[in-house]
Parts: structure tokens; sequence; C-alpha cells
């Protein structure tokens, strides 16, 4: 299908030469397609670039429950930092770069790729609340924010790495803040 090897093609491009250097001809010629199929279903170079991104990035499934809301939590931003320490990561960096200047690249990004994950993230917080591993008071919002943002930071200045021992480290501070202090019955 001409739909899959456009979005294929691109997302090859977007790792291989970076957004700047992508060009809608270029994504024809190696998707075997004229530049018209391409605006049949993209009204431009930002919306194929996101699009592609989108479907090869971490695809959002099911959020795992594995009866540990923390559990659950250490599991996804695991999962996000090693997708962001890969090649995707670049594209991902690109894209959040470009959303800052394309007001629908930005809605896209938002609606399709941060807002399944804030959403996942929050309801497996409130899950927690629920199941008494997390204080009652909980401002989940915040607490994806705390998340996600360390990491998304790393991403977009590069001056640290994402690495596993700066994950471990920032869950463990933000999921023991958030935690009920477990006691030990004598």
């Amino acid at each position: 299908m001409s739909h899959d090897a456009i979005l294929d093609a691109t997302y090859f491009m977007l790792e291989e030469i970076g957004f700047d250097k992508l060009s809608l001809e270029g994504v024809a010629a190696r998707a075997g397609v004229g530049k018209a199929t391409i605006y049949r279903w993209w009204p431009n170079k930002s919306a194929l670039a996101m699009e592609a991104l989108l479907r090869a990035a971490e695809p959002m499934g099911s959020f795992p429950d594995s009866g540990s809301a923390r559990q659950d939590i250490e599991l996804h931003i695991s999962t996000l930092s090693r997708l962001l320490r890969g090649k995707a990561g670049r594209v991902v960096r690109e894209m959040i770069a470009l959303a800052q200047f394309d007001e629908e690249t930005m809605r896209i990004f938002n609606d399709n790729y941060l807002g399944p994950r804030r959403s996942a993230v929050v309801q497996a917080l409130r899950r927690g609340v629920r199941q008494g591993e997390f204080k009652p008071d909980l401002n989940v919002e915040l607490v994806f924010d705390l998340l996600y943002a360390p990491l998304i930071q790393r991403l977009l200045t590069r001056q640290i790495d994402i690495d596993e021992l700066q994950v471990s480290s920032q869950l463990d501070l933000v999921l023991s803040g958030i935690a009920i202090a477990q006691t030990s019955s004598q």
C-alpha cells in the first residue's frame, strides 16, 4: 500500500538525514509514488513527518497493569527512555522543535503522542492512589510532568545523556516522594 510505503520512507529519511533535509520529492522517489499521492493524504511536510514519527515511535498500546502502579510506571518510563536514547529520540527532538513554530504540528504531537501517554500515566497514578500505593491528595498532572520533564529536557538540550542510572534515580525520587510510607508491624 502506498500510504505505508510513504510513511516508511519518510521515517527512514528522518532518521537518515533529518527533517531539515527531508523533501517531499525525496520521499516520493523513495516510496515509488508521485508527489500528488503524498498531497492526497498530507497537507505539508510537517504533517507527514509527524505521522511517520507517531507510527514508528513507541506505539501507545495498553498500559501495563501488573498490580503495582509504581512498577507499571517504572516500566513505562524506562521503555520511553530507551526509545529517546535511540535514533527515534533524534526524530522526536526535531518534531518537538518543529512544533514550536507550527500550531498544527503541535496539535498533532500533543493529541497523538503526548496526550495518550499523559492519560495512561495519570490513570496509573490514580490506580496507585486507589490501591493505597500513593498519597491520596496526589496532584497526578504535576507528577506526570515530574516524570516526563527531565527526559524531555535532556533530550532537547543534549547536555546530559538519558542514562539508566539517571532514569532510575529520577523514578525513585519522584515515586518515593508520592508513596505512602509502609509501616512495619511489630
